[in-house]
């Protein structure tokens, strides 16, 4: 479930990503907005909506759908 929540807010900060353009793997490189204020954005959405708090070091390394993933179901 937690895979849905976080494709839904990928949609929510990119709204001109098409949902069957969503892709796990792709980093914040591959993203044409994916900028400073969209990443902050993303995890601040992420940490609303799993009630974790996500350390700067770790912010930094998240870069694509997959990584965030992984990190929330690590820190569960």
């Amino acid at each position: 479930m937690d895979d849905v929540e976080i494709k839904k807010i990928f949609l929510q900060v990119f709204p001109d990503l098409e949902e069957s353009e969503f892709n796990w793997k792709k980093k914040q490189n591959d993203y044409e907005n994916w900028d400073s204020f969209s990443h902050l954005n993303l995890i601040t959405l992420i940490e609303e909506k799993f009630n974790i708090s996500i350390s700067d070091d770790d912010v930094i390394e998240l870069k694509s759908a997959e990584m965030i993933l992984n990190f929330i179901e690590r820190n569960k």
